[in-house]
């Protein structure tokens, strides 16, 4: 889908710190102001998990392995890492990995600094 953010990003290979056969890991934009955040992308897109492949759910895994010990080898280190697969704004099944350090707000109020205010109230 040419229109879909997500999808173009890919095409421009922008921030993209590991790849796998379906799955990208990519850098938030400093904008997030958050140290390590990230997305795990479908290559592919999908807009649910359901529409995945059992190789692309296979694949997944590696990748967020992959992701995990990345966030772990930031300094410091991470207490918590949160992950939230919303997919309303941009329909392209994506998750974020948001790591929260030692002072940090805990919870939802973590990851409205993320994904914004809007996130926590209902549709």
């Amino acid at each position: 889908m040419t229109h879909c953010p997500i999808c173009m990003s890919h095409s421009e290979k922008k921030e993209i710190l590991w790849e796998t056969n379906h799955w990208i890991l990519r850098k938030a934009p400093s904008t997030k102001e958050l140290e390590g955040y990230s997305y795990l992308e479908s290559k592919r897109h999908v807009e649910s998990w359901t529409q995945l492949s059992e190789e692309e759910c296979s694949d997944y895994g590696r990748i967020l392995h992959k992701a995990l010990s990345l966030s772990l080898q930031l300094s410091p280190s991470p207490e918590k890492i949160y992950f939230a697969a919303i997919a309303e704004q941009v329909p392209h099944l994506h998750m974020h990995l948001v790591p929260r350090y030692s002072g940090q707000e805990k919870g939802i109020k973590h990851l409205e600094v993320a994904l914004g205010p809007g996130f926590s109230k209902p549709l």
